[in-house]
C-alpha cells in the first residue's frame, strides 16, 4: 500500500503597518521647515542685492570684528551715511544696544565713586563729632544712612536740648555749631543738597501761621547758616517745609523728636533717574 504524502499547510502571515504607514504627517513638517528655510535664505540675498556696497563691507567687517566693528572709523562712517536705514520705512542701523551697555556701566562707576565720597564725608563727620568736646556732647542727636536718594543726614530734638525755641526759626547756638560742620563737610562735595525741616503734629497755636510755615521757615535758616559756611548755593536744589507729614520712623507724630532738620545729598544716579520719570509724565499728560 503506498504511503500517504504529508500534508502541505499553507499559513498567511499579515504584516501590520505596510505601504500606509509611508504616509503619516512627518513629512508636512520636514516640508514646512525647508519652505520656511528657503523662504528666509531668498529674503536675505533680496536684501543683500538691494544694500549699497559699502553697507556689504560693513556686514562682512561686523563677521570678521564682532561688535568694536561699530566702533570703528569703518562702521562709524557706515553708521553716519547708512543709519537711517536702506530701504524706504526702515528704522535702520543702531548701536544702541551698545551704548546703552557702556551708560550703564559708566553710571554704575560714577555711584560708586560717589558713594565712596559720601562714605568719606559721613565718616569724617563722625569723627569730628567724636573728637570735638563741644560737638561730641551733642553727637547722639545726629543720625547718618543712606537712602535710595544718597546720604541722609537728621538733627533732631532730644530732651531739653532744641535745636530752636518753641515757634522760633532762630538756631540755638550748639545747632548753628552742629550746622557749620557738617556744611564743611558737605562743601567738599559735588552734589546736589536737599534741606528739610520738620515739627511734631502739636498744632501751633499762632494764627495763620501753621507748622508748614515754621518747618519751611526752619529749613531756610539752615540753609543760610550752611551756605555761610561751607556749601555753595548752586548746590542747594530745594529747601522744603514739611510739618509733621514725615515723622520719625516708629515714632508717634507727638514726639519731640520728630522736630529736626534734614540734610540729603542727592546721588547723581537718583537724580538723573528723577529727571526722566519727570520727562515721562510730561509727555503722558495731556
Amino acid at each position: 500500500m503506498a504511503e500517504k504524502p504529508p500534508e502541505i499547510k499553507i499559513k498567511f502571515i499579515k504584516k501590520k503597518g505596510g505601504h500606509g504607514a509611508a504616509h503619516g504627517g512627518a513629512w508636512k513638517i520636514a516640508l514646512a521647515d525647508l519652505m520656511t528655510a528657503m523662504m528666509a535664505f531668498f529674503l536675505l540675498m533680496w536684501l543683500l542685492n538691494m544694500a549699497p556696497p559699502a553697507v556689504l563691507a560693513g556686514v562682512a567687517g561686523y563677521m570678521k570684528e564682532g561688535q568694536s566693528f561699530f566702533q570703528s572709523e569703518a562702521g562709524q562712517s557706515i553708521m553716519e551715511e547708512y543709519g537711517k536705514g536702506i530701504l524706504p520705512g526702515t528704522r535702520g542701523l543702531s548701536t544702541q544696544g551698545y551704548d546703552e551697555g557702556a551708560n550703564e556701566n559708566k553710571a554704575n562707576e560714577e555711584w560708586e565713586t560717589e558713594q565712596l565720597a559720601m562714605e568719606a564725608v559721613k565718616i569724617a563727620i563722625e569723627k569730628a563729632f567724636d573728637t570735638d568736646k563741644f560737638l561730641s556732647a551733642y553727637k547722639d542727636q545726629i543720625s547718618m544712612d543712606f537712602t535710595e536718594e544718597g546720604l541722609r543726614i537728621q538733627i533732631r530734638d532730644q530732651g531739653d536740648q532744641a535745636l530752636f525755641d518753641s515757634g522760633s526759626d532762630v538756631l540755638k547756638p550748639f545747632a548753628g555749631a552742629i550746622l557749620r560742620e557738617i556744611a564743611k563737610e558737605l562743601g567738599k562735595l559735588k552734589q546736589h543738597i536737599v534741606v528739610g525741616g520738620h515739627t511734631d503734629s502739636i498744632p501751633f497755636a499762632r494764627s495763620g501761621y501753621t507748622n508748614w510755615e515754621l518747618s519751611s521757615d526752619r529749613a531756610h535758616s539752615a540753609r543760610r547758616t550752611m551756605e555761610a559756611s561751607g556749601i555753595s548755593s548752586g548746590q542747594v536744589k530745594r529747601v522744603t517745609g514739611y510739618a509733621e507729614t514725615v515723622p520719625l520712623d516708629g515714632h508717634d507724630p507727638r514726639d519731640p523728636q520728630n522736630r529736626r532738620l534734614s540734610i540729603v545729598v542727592l546721588s547723581t544716579a537718583y537724580e538723573t533717574r528723577e529727571a526722566q520719570r519727570q520727562q515721562s509724565r510730561g509727555r503722558r499728560s495731556p
